[in-house]
């Protein structure tokens, strides 16, 4: 059975145009309609479906697609907003990719305004990543809620969609992030096309202060959701951090200065740096939350954030932007151990992703010379070291 969720509110006109338009597709599986309605004024009444509503407490699409999914009976979930239109064929050419790989999460084609084109950054974004077949850790930024279609097991396995958002936008892209890391397939459907009459988001706004105000809220709200160094500013502190570095216990961190070196070293990254237990946290970063004993009570796992970092050795961050360029995942998500020679005493840094994790990625191993780390923006160190040298230049 699918199941589409069509969130819906004070647009009855629209709304009925989606449900006839869902009623006349050709599929062989058996298809129920859930209206989730977001506070309209009037209840709409939809003979034949399934009508559940919440409070208007403000634009919360995103709960209102959970409410919906929530009494859905259908093992493929078919996302459609109130607005969307989709053209005959729709419901075959999402599905049966989601029958296929229950990890599938489709895109449909989405067509706006009077002249029915998707926007241009969209058809690069098709033309780039091959319709994303060819996808990297950017890619959620393709996930379009109108036209989605995935599997209920993966829909509830990585929790649905945030539905603390409250305004338009921003929830998909929140959502497409989790399911990639969480091992998602994505999709774009290319013969599975809706037609919203409207003008894309861009085209909607004669103000272009209207559009900055709204876009900015949005991008706030991601920066506090999404990790991913594109989706928040550097510097900024927030409660959530892309990375865990943990820093074993190394014989040269016996040697003054070091560990503290090493430490501060990989702060320039959105990280938080977790020290085995048996070492013991350098006055330094006394006042640093993001610097804790590892396993730390009241903290999210190691394995929960993004990226990784297993540290066995005097490994120091000499440059961030050249050591992002390792962290570029691709479908098969990231797992690289990086050793300065083959002993199998020498340092190593390890560097896994959430991803590769779930996909359980075979890990590539690069034997580096102590020159050739600086590749990756990294050098190993020895101690005993005077900080000052180091932090002021002296």
């Amino acid at each position: 059975m699918i199941s589409v969720v069509i969130p819906h509110y004070n647009a009855p006109e629209s709304l009925d145009r989606v449900v006839e338009a869902v009623r006349a597709q050709d599929v062989t599986e058996e298809v129920e309609i859930i209206v989730a309605d977001d506070g309209s004024d009037h209840v709409p009444h939809v003979p034949g479906a399934t009508v559940v509503t919440q409070d208007d407490l403000g634009f919360r699409a995103a709960a209102a697609r959970n409410l919906g999914a929530s009494h859905a009976r259908g093992e493929i979930l078919a996302f459609l907003d109130g607005d969307t239109v989709p053209e005959p064929g729709y419901l075959a050419a999402a599905a049966r990719h989601v029958a296929a790989d229950p990890r599938a999460v489709v895109v449909g084609t989405r067509l706006t305004g009077p002249s029915r084109t998707e926007p241009q950054w969209l058809i690069d974004a098709w033309s780039t990543t091959h319709h994303l077949s060819a996808p990297d850790d950017t890619s959620w930024r393709f996930i379009i809620s109108s036209v989605l279609t995935c599997s209920r097991d993966f829909f509830e396995r990585i929790g649905g969609f945030d539905g603390t958002f409250v305004g338009y936008g921003g929830e998909d892209w929140e959502f497409g992030f989790r399911a990639w890391n969480h091992g998602a397939t994505f999709i774009h459907e290319p013969h599975a096309i809706a037609v919203h009459d409207e003008d894309d988001f861009g085209e909607r706004f004669p103000d272009a202060a209207d559009e900055a105000r709204v876009k900015n809220v949005e991008t706030t709200a991601l920066a506090h959701r999404i990790t991913h160094p594109i989706a928040r500013p550097s510097g900024v502190r927030f409660g959530t951090t892309d990375l865990s570095v943990y820093l074993a216990h190394h014989p040269e961190f016996d040697s003054p200065g070091v560990l503290e070196l090493v430490v501060s070293s990989w702060l320039a990254l959105d990280a938080t740096i977790y020290l085995n237990s048996a070492l013991d946290i350098p006055d330094l970063f006394r006042a640093d939350p993001r610097v804790r004993l590892y396993p730390a009570t009241g903290y999210s796992s190691i394995s929960d954030h993004r990226i990784s970092v297993d540290v066995d050795g005097a490994f120091v961050l000499d440059s961030a932007e050249r050591f992002h360029r390792l962290l570029r995942e691709t479908k098969d998500g990231l797992f690289v151990q990086l050793s300065p020679s083959h002993s199998s005493t020498s340092p190593t840094l390890t560097i896994r992703s959430h991803r590769s994790r779930v996909l359980r990625t075979r890990p590539s191993e690069l034997n580096t010379s102590g020159d050739a780390l600086a590749e990756f923006g990294l050098s190993l160190v020895d101690g005993p070291l005077r900080l000052e040298r180091h932090f002021a230049g002296w």
